[in-house]
């Protein structure tokens, strides 16, 4: 009665009638269009009735983004009993991308105030610090049971946010804010793609062309925000040579790009990223200037990109109001051609 393979046959015969077809995450998003069309247009003017317009700046959203983020981590994944092997990278990737989101936590979340223990006196007090030290255990709980791969699991995942958050508030530095949300994104999209179904991502981890186009997608964005984000224009390479170097490397991009399609593999997706990154900061370098808003566009395009993906509804439509924001600001936006 619960013969195993009669379970993962009829799990077979139902995603390929459904899922194989038609993944899941793109007919989510195109059903999900009419709302997120609505936040583009509409967005604007109801962020602003409820007194959030101020709020919606980048940092802001990069914090958010990074924030739920972690939490799909935690939540979406642990699906370990289908892992292809025993020995996997991503419980060490997973705890990366919570170590990285805990230390931008903790650094944006300074002004609030640690329980202190305030001695046998005051035992109102004393009961709100245990009550807050009950409150961090039971958000460890679930952050213990994502990563269930090997008794040392639960330890790295807790390790990771408990030293984040603690680096983060007493570390005395600051992270940009949009670059950390980007790699945040980019490393999870590392993860879904080392071991699609460990996050429930395709047909029993079996990526479709639009998988794997989408993902690539979510890739390039990331390169052009991350290039915006930390390479400045200065004019300085020399017209000649700067066309041959960006034809050359325009056929690296474009060449890994369709290996990453032909064969699925990790290393080759991030080489692509890598020369799609090396493209965009070449152009971003040889121009003498840019529009101040380009980097808010590609990130506000990348939050709608990586929520379709994930399946986040909610960092999909941070995106749509955002970039129905910037272009009610800027009605008449420049040209982006520039990057590729």
């Amino acid at each position: 009665m619960f013969d195993e393979s009669l379970v993962v046959a009829s799990a077979v015969s139902a995603f390929n009638n459904a899922a194989v077809a038609a993944p899941a995450f793109f007919w989510d998003a195109l059903l999900g269009v009419p709302l997120f069309m609505a936040l583009y247009f509409l967005g604007r003017n109801f962020t602003e009735k409820l007194g959030f317009g101020p709020y919606v700046t980048s940092s802001r959203v990069s914090f958010w983004a990074v924030f739920i983020t972690a939490m799909w981590v935690v939540l979406r994944g642990g699906n370990y009993d289908v892992l292809r092997d025993g020995v996997s990278l991503v419980p060490w990737l997973t705890a990366a991308v919570l170590l990285v989101a805990s230390l931008f936590v903790g650094i944006n979340t300074r002004a609030i105030k640690l329980p202190v223990w305030y001695g046998a006196k005051n035992a109102g007090m004393r009961r709100r610090w245990l009550t807050n030290i009950m409150i961090l255990i039971l958000c460890m709980v679930p952050v213990a049971l994502s990563d269930t791969l090997n008794w040392w699991g639960p330890i790295l995942q807790v390790g990771a946010v408990l030293f984040g958050l603690t680096l983060g508030r007493f570390s005395g530095r600051q992270i940009r804010a949009m670059p950390c949300a980007v790699g945040v994104m980019f490393l999870t999209t590392v993860a879904i793609l080392m071991q699609p179904e460990l996050w429930r991502f395709g047909q029993l981890g079996n990526l479709t062309p639009i998988h794997l186009i989408w993902v690539l997608f979510v890739g390039i964005l990331s390169a052009m925000v991350m290039a915006l984000a930390i390479v400045g224009p200065h004019g300085r390479i020399h017209h000649s040579a700067y066309v041959k170097l960006k034809w050359m490397v325009r056929f690296i991009a474009a060449l890994c790009m369709i290996l990453f399609l032909l064969t699925e593999a990790v290393p080759i997706f991030i080489g692509a990223v890598v020369a799609m990154f090396a493209l965009c900061a070449m152009s971003i370098w040889h121009a003498k200037e840019i529009p101040a808003i380009l980097p808010d566009v590609f990130m506000a395009w990348l939050l709608i990109a990586f929520g379709v993906l994930t399946g986040m509804v909610t960092v999909t439509a941070m995106g749509a109001v955002w970039i129905g924001v910037i272009k009610s600001e800027n009605p008449k936006m420049t040209s982006m051609k520039f990057l590729l």
